[in-house]
């Protein structure tokens, strides 16, 4: 049995119940901890010194304002054990921690012990008080909770996009039941994504409190039909490398996008740009030197047009994924600005992601290679659709 399996199984072993309960715990606790001892019997100064460094509460205002934070998180904690209104509850907890993360980020950024790792602490954090919200549900607890549970914001400083061709029926195996394989002259279609991403972060945090990072994503086109009939059309995710550690552990905690550990380099000189990834389990190794310009269509790429290969020039209005335990596809709309993909030459040296099953038995063949700039990106909560 493989390691990914036998974790899936671990997972379906523990009593839900029990899981519910330890994060009930630790969530209640910190809260706890934090608001009676830190702040209403003072036993941190840093507390005291964060919050008179905000406008209007320096000297005994600061004090007064201690006591009423530490009190209010008291009143968390309390909620949180009584298991009322739960998902209310969670939403809260959500809504006060990420609000008192910008204020620290915004006026106390010197007195905080690591300002780096604040937002992604406490999405692990808030991740638990999603747990102890849903201990009751029918639905698994991590089933939930990588339903993309937080609405996203980016800026994508730079994206290059290769689009491979696939024989359609080399595609349909990972096609889960809900979605369709988008098809044009019997070829199917992978789009390879290099991004350089920046300021990654909950919608609503200033763009200090976002992460950069670089990411690699392999996604298939689809589309989904909803049960009132309309066709969604967007890609189903297969694969994602990330080059920081905190995007791959927090993106597999929430999401279905199958994150992995990566090393990226982009040499740039002129309008080429040399990017080299490798990735740790090397099914995401890739090397290709890209070209700016107004190049033909690669050869042999089914498309007749770039206008008809911009129809498959990268990011869609959703990406998908399938839920075992509950036969849903998972939605995530997005939106984003500025979306001009302009195409470009690909030298591709390398692309391990093509020398596994069920891809080396054929010849992905790349059809067609955009670069798009400066691009504001917004994903919305997952939304599960019925099959």
């Amino acid at each position: 049995m493989s390691r990914s399996a036998t974790v899936q199984s671990g997972f379906r072993r523990i009593d839900r119940a029990a899981v519910g309960r330890i994060a009930t715990a630790i969530v209640a606790g910190t809260w706890l901890i934090h608001g009676l001892v830190n702040k209403v019997l003072g036993a941190s100064p840093r507390h005291l010194l964060m919050i008179q460094s905000m406008p209007g509460l320096a000297g005994a205002a600061g004090e007064y304002a201690r006591t009423a934070i530490g009190l209010g998180e008291v009143g968390l904690a309390i909620w949180v054990l009584s298991g009322m209104a739960p998902r209310l509850c969670a939403a809260a907890q959500t809504m006060v921690l990420l609000s008192m993360n910008v204020l620290e980020l915004t006026y106390s950024r010197e007195l905080l012990l690591w300002p780096a790792g604040l937002i992604p602490v406490n999405l692990l954090f808030l991740a638990l008080a999603w747990i102890a919200a849903d201990r009751s549900g029918r639905v698994g607890l991590r089933t939930r909770l990588r339903r993309h549970p937080l609405p996203i914001v980016a800026h994508f400083r730079e994206c290059v996009t290769l689009t491979y061709a696939v024989p359609a029926d080399t595609l349909q195996s990972l096609v889960p039941p809900g979605l369709e394989l988008e098809t044009l002259r019997g070829y199917g279609f992978v789009a390879v994504a290099m991004v350089q991403t920046e300021s990654l972060r909950p919608a609503g945090l200033p763009p200090r409190a976002g992460r950069d990072f670089f990411l690699t994503g392999y996604r298939v086109f689809t589309t989904c039909r909803r049960p009132d009939g309309r066709t969604l059309r967007g890609l189903r995710i297969l694969r994602s490398d990330a080059d920081r550690l905190p995007m791959v552990i927090g993106g597999n905690l929430m999401t279905h996008y199958n994150y992995h550990r990566c090393n990226a380099s982009i040499e740039t000189s002129g309008e080429q740009w040399r990017i080299t990834v490798r990735s740790r389990d090397g099914g995401g190794d890739l090397d290709a030197t890209i070209t700016a310009g107004s190049p033909a269509l690669p050869a042999g790429s089914p498309f007749e047009s770039w206008r008809e290969a911009r129809r498959f020039a990268g990011p869609l209005p959703f990406t998908f994924d399938y839920e075992d335990q509950t036969h849903a596809v998972v939605a995530i709309g997005a939106t984003r600005a500025n979306w001009r993909p302009a195409p470009v030459n690909a030298d591709v040296r390398r692309l391990s992601f093509f020398e596994r099953a069920p891809f080396r038995d054929c010849a992905p063949v790349l059809a067609a290679a955009f670069v798009v700039r400066n691009i504001d990106y917004r994903w919305a909560r997952g939304e599960v659709i019925a099959c």
